[in-house]
């Protein structure tokens, strides 16, 4: 499955034959680990280093900062919609970071049947 990704309003796609190379290239960013300690501090700069990486690795022409800035215009404007700044960054934080460990999961090549290769299914 294509790793589907959306920016300023459009459609970017990793193939999913490229899947492995993008987790590859992600964990040399932020790692599964990383990721998990965001939960309760999330770093925001790292963040968009993660998804710039992801978004590059689309095709899309875009710097580190500019997507920081993106990040920092979705929080603004999420919190003056009334939710609070607090929240809107964590409501952020919180879909970044599953967006980044479903890219870190599903970046395993799968054999037919649809198990990772190298391992079978429990029966």
């Amino acid at each position: 499955m294509d790793i589907v990704l959306k920016w300023k309003g459009a459609e970017y796609r990793i193939p999913d034959n490229r899947a492995f190379e993008a987790g590859a290239a992600l964990e040399e960013v932020v790692t599964l680990s990383d990721l998990q300690s965001f939960g309760s501090k999330p770093k925001f700069f790292t963040i968009a280093k993660a998804m710039g990486c992801l978004l590059r690795f689309a095709g899309v022409k875009v710097s580190d900062s500019e997507v920081k800035r993106e990040i920092d215009a979705s929080i603004l404007k999420a919190a003056k919609a009334g939710i609070g700044t607090d929240e809107a960054k964590d409501v952020f934080a919180v879909s970044a970071i599953q967006q980044l460990v479903a890219v870190l999961f599903d970046g395993a090549d799968t054999e037919e049947g649809g198990d990772p290769v190298g391992e079978t299914s429990a029966s």
